[in-house]
């Protein structure tokens, strides 16, 4: 992938979290990418369709090598790996400085809707986010709270995660991720078997 189309994705997926899919204009994205016209968008990309579709592989490919790259952490304790990766999911919104929240909500918000090929591109994201986890979960089970259900509670995180960030980007405000990470942490550990919770 060329440097300058990584260039025109990573700021449509900005634009994208700021305003959401529909109201980003393929205007927008030729400023904010600082391309010289439309005719060099569309060497690019044959629709805004087609980098909506980009934009989401991507946003996967990144959250890829950093999140997952955290759960698949093998040296590391199946729980704290996942305690990392919370705390990493609000570390990437504070480098971010809260200008946008989770391009896959703000993708799905818009689209999932008005475009088949793009409900079920997210749905698939976030199936594959949540088996990740789930997996995770999976391998400290003999260390969970009987009748926990390690899908049922990687669903949970995920949405708890995403509303989260939407809510953050909404308000601007870092702090509400900082305090449902926390939450979310100390929910984890109540599943765990003579873990302290605080």
């Amino acid at each position: 992938m060329t440097q300058r189309r990584i260039q025109i994705l990573d700021a449509a997926a900005e634009l994208i979290a700021e305003k959401g899919f529909t109201q980003t204009s393929v205007d927008d994205v030729i400023a904010r990418a600082g391309l010289s016209g439309k005719s060099h968008f569309y060497h690019y990309f044959k629709s805004k369709d087609a980098l909506g579709h980009e934009v989401l592989a991507r946003q996967f490919d990144l959250l890829g090598e950093r999140g997952l790259a955290i759960l698949r952490e093998s040296s590391l304790d199946p729980i704290e790996r996942l305690q990392i990766f919370i705390d990493s999911v609000v570390a990437m919104q504070v480098e971010r400085g809260m200008k946008g929240g989770s391009p896959f909500g703000a993708l799905a918000s818009d689209m999932a809707e008005q475009d088949e090929g793009f409900r079920v591109r997210i749905a698939r994201v976030f199936r594959g986010w949540i088996d990740e986890i789930a997996g995770l979960l999976a391998q400290a089970e003999d260390r969970l709270e009987e009748g926990t259900d390690p899908f049922r509670l990687a669903r949970f995180i995920v949405a708890a995660l995403e509303g989260a960030t939407t809510m953050a980007r909404m308000k601007r405000d870092v702090s509400l991720m900082h305090g449902v990470a926390s939450d979310l942490k100390r929910f984890v550990t109540s599943h765990v078997r003579g873990a302290v919770t605080r």
